[in-house]
């Protein structure tokens, strides 16, 4: 057997998408802590499903067994061994709608080979909404999270301009990428309200099990949650698909 016959080692991985490619070929969106974002084709999963039964699903976590491709190409997915799939989420649309907002968060914020950080994050995620559908918080925990650990994370302890502590007073600023004081702020700049702020300030002490001891008001957290996801559209310049349906959920 040559060596680009060879199937590789198994890992873990989590399905970010899936496309039809031929009328017998799926390609395949992956995430992972060992390849990052990865895709990989499966030969035939159209025509026979008996190899990749409720596998090659958004959200589920598997054990992939990889080929490389002879012409240097996306590798070939051969098997997949199942290790856990979301049980609640397709009967809660809601928490489907945000759990298809992460995987695609984590697809379009990640090059290829990239992205090993958010895998523990995503699965944690995935894993914390399935078991809690009406969680509060978790969206706006997610993209904070991911923003930290792709290096975006917003500035909240000083002021961006003058360096100075900030009083209660503050604003963010969505061009400079954290707060500002009210001296500095300018008229674009969000009001941020003491709380909110004192919120975004713990996301690195909170984990999803620990949300459920922060205690705001509906409207609190609808602040935290669009100041984060107008910050996060802004970094990643693109369209989110999945949050223009989460957006309906949200009205």
């Amino acid at each position: 057997m040559s060596g680009n016959s060879e199937v590789l080692k198994p890992f873990e991985a989590l399905v970010l998408s899936v496309q039809e490619i031929s009328e017998s070929d799926l390609w395949v969106q992956f995430i992972s802590a060992e390849k990052g974002r990865f895709a990989a084709v499966a030969k035939g999963a159209r025509r026979s499903r008996r190899r990749f039964v409720n596998k090659l699903e958004p959200g589920h976590l598997l054990r992939v067994y990889l080929r490389p491709s002879r012409r240097g190409l996306a590798p070939i997915l051969e098997a997949a061994d199942l290790l856990w799939a979301p049980e609640t989420l397709r009967t809660h649309p809601r928490a489907f709608v945000l759990a298809s907002y992460f995987l695609e968060l984590c697809e379009r914020s990640s090059p290829p080979a990239e992205g090993r950080e958010l895998f523990p994050l995503l699965r944690e995620a995935l894993e914390t909404l399935d078991r809690t559908p009406e969680i509060q918080g978790l969206k706006a925990y997610f993209e904070y999270r991911l923003l930290t650990l792709l290096g975006w994370a917003p500035e909240m302890e000083v002021c961006l301009v003058c360096e100075r502590p900030l009083s209660e007073r503050a604003y963010f600023s969505f061009r400079r990428g954290g707060v500002v004081c009210a001296e500095c702020a300018r008229e674009e700049d969000q009001p941020l309200s003491g709380p909110v702020r004192g919120l975004l300030r713990s996301w690195g002490r909170l984990s999803p099990e620990t949300l459920s001891r922060v205690v705001l008001s509906r409207d609190l957290w609808r602040e935290a949650e669009k100041l984060l996801e107008n910050f996060l559209l802004r970094v990643l310049d693109q369209d989110i698909k999945t949050l223009k349906v989460w957006r309906e959920f949200r009205e």
